[in-house]
């Protein structure tokens, strides 16, 4: 099987002059793209990337964030996405994880958290070939959020990322793609639309960090470069949607995916982009992407969206506790098998074998056991009904609720902290209920700061509630359904 970088190096050889990425003012063609990843290749192994070796790349929304993905596979290594906005600790945190034997990318004072060279993504270009590697070695790792304050490193080989991205080519339209990655390159969502484009030979658009905060700005960009193709949350497509349609006219394919989609949102797509085909997917991190898809139609019932079924090459079942079938209309857990699940979680393999079990249904073959509670209807399709843990989707990032509560009682005026999610109108916002110290003036701000020179900003709660005692359950635990369902109103605001 081939890897995702000589995927891409043969689709360049076939359209060298087609422009592959599009970021603000720069387009780069497919001949540009490839000899800059190239020369940065020959400089990571310059530097002492050797095969199979980890890469942190440091992204933005800019042309060389594609190139600094591309330079690390055809060096023979693997590449590690990091915002360049993290926060130092976390940065030392993942460095130490992973063993980078080089970081690359846009440059940040972060880079110095990072004990490893810094390479340039500019620089001389070189004839050197790509290294040629196994399919079964890494292609790249994502951290996700992971409970106690330990991220989880999302191990993906290419032989799972190339079965993946080659599946989509069943499911979505893929003749003259301009496709708006509109996910943070920093999460597997962004893997999906990048190597589609580039295996299929269309153009990439990176909207700005400006028009990807301005739902105006980004729906004036899908108009300006026709783009066809748009993939995000359904929280962020349904203000495009309301506000921009008229805008939205060149799209022939909507991805959504990262959250619930509402089946209101659903008709309305349907209504005022009937040419425009409006898929809901659904998959982890540890499932390269996605594992399932549905595409909606005026016959679809409601009031959920269906996730749909299994693409091919993978297994998806919902199952009991002990890992037999639910019965149909019967609520369970979504687990995962098949040619498209990760290795593991990097250096974790106590977690991984909690995650990835044997299969009963298919001897010598593993299971992930996702946590989203699923059920099949009446149609052989999954529904999805919510999450099995405390972990959330916040702006399409995964969020374990347990890792922001220790971030939050690590401040020394909190003594009891409970983080639950609440469904706003701009999608799901953190609100922290927490106690404190008697006598303490401690501040909503103040507490902000402290838990963002931790954690990513979307971790950060933007709702802080303080109250004298958590409610409690009979177990003597923490309340987490009633401070769900109240959060809002509980206790009194904490003063800014």
């Amino acid at each position: 099987m081939s890897t995702l970088h000589e995927v891409v190096l043969a689709r360049a050889a076939e359209t060298p002059n087609v422009p592959a990425i599009t970021a603000g003012d720069v387009t780069l063609t497919y001949r540009e793209l490839v000899d800059r990843a190239r020369g940065l290749a020959a400089r990571l192994r310059a530097n002492g990337v050797t095969t199979g070796r980890l890469v942190g790349v440091f992204v933005d929304r800019s042309a060389d964030s594609l190139v600094a993905f591309l330079g690390v596979l055809m060096a023979g290594g693997g590449y590690v996405p990091l915002a360049a906005d993290l926060p130092a600790e976390r940065i030392r945190m993942i460095a130490a994880e992973t063993g980078l034997a080089a970081v690359t990318g846009a440059p940040t004072a972060n880079t110095a958290a990072i004990p490893a060279p810094f390479v340039p993504v500019g620089g001389p270009a070189s004839d050197q070939p790509a290294t040629i590697v196994s399919a079964d070695l890494v292609a790249y790792v994502i951290f996700t959020s992971g409970s106690t304050g330990r991220p989880k490193g999302v191990v993906v080989p290419h032989a799972a990322a190339v079965a993946s991205t080659n599946t989509r080519f069943e499911i979505y339209p893929h003749e003259r793609m301009t496709y708006l990655v509109s996910a943070p390159l920093t999460i597997d969502a962004a893997v999906a639309g990048l190597y589609f484009t580039l295996f299929a030979g269309g153009r990439i658009v990176l909207p700005s960090p400006a028009a990807q905060a301005d739902p105006g700005l980004l729906a004036e960009l899908v108009a300006r470069e026709r783009v066809t193709h748009f993939d995000g949350l359904p929280s962020q497509y349904a203000m495009l949607l309301e506000f921009h349609a008229e805008d939205l006219r060149s799209l022939r394919c909507v991805v959504l995916g990262g959250e619930s989609l509402p089946y209101k949102l659903s008709r309305s797509h349907l209504d005022a982009l009937p040419d425009a085909a409006l898929f809901n997917e659904y998959g982890p991190t540890e499932g390269t992407v996605w594992c399932t898809a549905h595409r909606c139609t005026e016959r679809d019932p409601g009031p959920r969206v269906p996730i749909g079924r299994a693409i091919r090459g993978m297994r998806v079942t919902v199952m009991t506790d002990d890992l037999r079938p639910s019965p149909p209309g019967t609520v369970g857990e979504i687990c995962i098998g098949g040619t498209g699940l990760a290795h593991g979680y990097l250096g974790q393999p106590a977690r991984t074998a909690e995650r990835f079990v044997p299969d009963p249904a298919a001897h010598g073959e593993r299971l992930y056991r996702s946590g989203d509670f699923g059920a099949v209807d009446a149609h052989g399709e999954i529904t999805f009904h919510g999450r099995v843990d405390h972990m959330v989707k916040v702006r399409g990032f995964r969020v374990e609720l347990d890792e922001v509560e220790a971030a939050v009682l690590e401040h020394p005026d909190v003594i009891t902290a409970v983080v639950v999610p609440h469904e706003a109108a701009t999608g799901i916002r953190l609100v922290a209920v927490v106690t404190v110290a008697v006598g303490r003036p401690v501040g909503a701000r103040a507490l902000a700061a402290f838990v963002g020179n931790r954690l990513p900003g979307y971790m950060v709660p933007t709702v802080w509630r303080r109250v004298d005692a958590l409610p409690m359950t009979r177990t003597g635990k923490a309340d987490r359904l009633a401070l769900t369902s109240s959060a809002i109103g509980a206790g009194t605001a904490l003063p800014r």
